[in-house]
C-alpha cells in the first residue's frame, strides 16, 4: 500500500548547519532532489528557511541544495547573530540582535520568490501575537485561497523571529494585521503539525512516514540548586531553550506511538554546550558543528542507506489544491519521463478540495481533471 511521505527540520538557529548536512547526503543517496520525493515538507525557524530554499524556485527557477544552504550559516551567520560591545546592554530593553543582517540575507537567497512557486506543499510554522495562536504558512492552499501567498522573504523571516533574540515581524496586507514570531514557541519539532496537515490533504491515505531532521538535542542539566531562586532575569537567558527543547522531545514520544505513522527522528544527541547555544557563530563552533553533523552521518550511514533505499523508488504526490509550482514541475516531470522512460505504469488517484489528479507513477502518461484554478 503506497505511504504519504514527509518531511520535517525542526528550529535552532546556527544549529541549522547539522540538518543541512544530513539532508545533503539524504540527497545524494536519493538522487532526487527532495521535493520530488517527499509529499509535504514542515519547517519551523531555521528549519523553515531549509524548508523553503529546497522547497521553492528560489534558485534562478529552481530549489536550493542541502549544500548551498549549508552555505548561508557557514557564510553569513557571523552577519545574522552579528555581536557588539553593547550586545549585553541592548539585550535588557530590546531584542538582542538586530533583524538586519538575517533580512539582508534572506534577501540575497529569496529575492522576489512568492510562496506560490513551492515545489512540493510547504508548511512553515509561526505564531501570531496579535490573535494570540499558531500560525501556519501553507503553500498548498494558495490555489483556491490567493491571500495565503506572500513573499518567501516574509514566511522566512517570520518563522525565524525567535523571541529574545529578534524582533517579531509585522505582517500586514489590507484587512490582515499580524506580529509574528518564531514557531518554535510551540512547534520546534513541527513534525506532529506536519502529520497532522497531512491527514488533511491526503485523507484517503492510511500509511504516513514521517522522517524528522533535528538541530541537536542540547546535553545541558539545569540543577534545582540553580533554579529554585530564579526570577524574571534568571529565566530570561534559558526559558527559550527550555521550551523548544521540551516540545521536540514531546514530539518525538507522541509520533513514536502515533497509529498509522512510521516515524524516523535523525537527531544528534548530547550537543554540548557552547556547541549548542543557537546563536554560537564562532568560526570554531561553525566548524564544530559540521564536524558533529559529518559525524553523525557517517555513524548512521546504514540507516540513512535503508530510509533511501525505501524513499527511492517513491514519487511525490501533488494534491490538487496545491500552488501552481508544484503542480507544473510534477507535470513536466512526468511527462518527461513518459517519454524517455520504461512504460511502467502503477495508478494512483488522489481527491482533495474538488480535484481529481489521474497519473501513472514513474515513466508514465498523466491526466488532470478538474484542478482548481489549474
Amino acid at each position: 500500500m503506497a505511504s504519504i511521505k514527509v518531511l520535517s527540520i525542526d528550529g535552532g538557529g546556527i544549529r541549522g548547519i547539522i540538518p543541512a548536512i544530513i539532508l545533503g547526503q539524504l540527497q545524494k543517496r536519493l538522487g532526487k532532489n527532495l521535493y520530488e520525493v517527499f509529499d509535504l515538507i514542515a519547517g519551523t525557524s531555521t528549519g523553515g528557511i531549509i524548508a523553503l530554499g529546497i522547497g521553492t524556485r528560489a534558485n534562478n527557477g529552481q530549489p536550493y541544495s542541502p549544500d548551498e544552504l549549508l552555505n548561508l550559516y557557514v557564510q553569513n551567520g557571523a552577519a545574522i547573530f552579528q555581536k557588539h560591545w553593547y550586545t549585553w546592554l541592548r539585550e535588557l530593553f530590546r531584542s538582542k540582535y538586530s533583524p538586519r543582517g538575517l533580512e539582508e540575507t534572506l534577501e540575497r537567497y529569496f529575492r522576489d520568490t512568492e510562496f506560490k512557486t513551492a515545489l512540493t506543499p510547504l508548511l512553515i510554522s509561526s505564531y501570531d501575537l496579535h490573535a494570540q495562536r499558531p500560525f501556519f504558512f501553507k503553500s498548498h492552499v494558495i490555489a483556491t485561497h490567493t491571500n495565503w501567498n506572500w513573499p518567501v522573504t516574509a514566511v522566512a523571516r517570520a518563522t525565524s523571529a525567535a523571541p529574545t533574540f529578534l524582533p517579531p515581524l509585522h505582517l500586514a496586507r489590507g484587512h490582515e494585521d499580524y506580529a509574528l514570531v518564531d514557531g518554535g514557541v510551540y512547534v520546534n519539532n513541527p513534525a506532529m503539525a506536519a502529520f497532522a496537515e497531512a491527514r488533511r490533504i491526503y485523507p484517503e491515505f492510511q500509511r504516513f512516514v514521517v522522517v524528522a531532521v533535528g538541530t541537536g538535542d542540547r546535553q545541558d542539566r539545569i540543577a534545582y540548586a540553580q533554579a529554585r531562586r530564579w526570577g524574571l532575569l534568571g529565566w530570561a537567558s534559558q526559558i527559550v531553550p527550555v521550551f523548544m527543547d521540551s516540545v521536540s522531545e514531546a514530539v518525538d514520544f507522541e509520533l513514536e506511538h502515533m497509529p498509522g505513522c512510521s516515524y524516523r527522528r535523525l537527531q544528534v544527541l548530547g550537543l554540548q554546550v557552547p556547541n549548542a547555544d543557537m546563536d554560537n557563530v564562532t568560526p570554531a563552533n561553525i566548524e564544530k558543528l559540521q564536524e558533529i553533523a559529518r559525524e553523525f552521518v557517517k555513524s548512521k550511514s546504514d540507516e540513512l542507506d535503508k530510509l533511501c533505499a525505501e524513499r527511492r523508488g517513491a514519487e511525490a504526490i501533488c494534491p490538487a489544491s496545491a500552488g501552481s509550482g508544484c503542480r507544473q514541475a510534477r507535470l513536466t516531470r512526468i511527462i518527461l519521463e513518459f517519454f524517455g522512460g520504461t512504460g511502467r505504469r502503477q495508478r494512483i488517484s488522489h481527491r482533495d478540495h474538488g480535484g481529481v489528479c489521474e497519473f501513472f507513477s514513474v515513466h508514465s502518461v498523466v491526466k488532470w481533471h478538474d484542478i482548481a484554478n489549474g
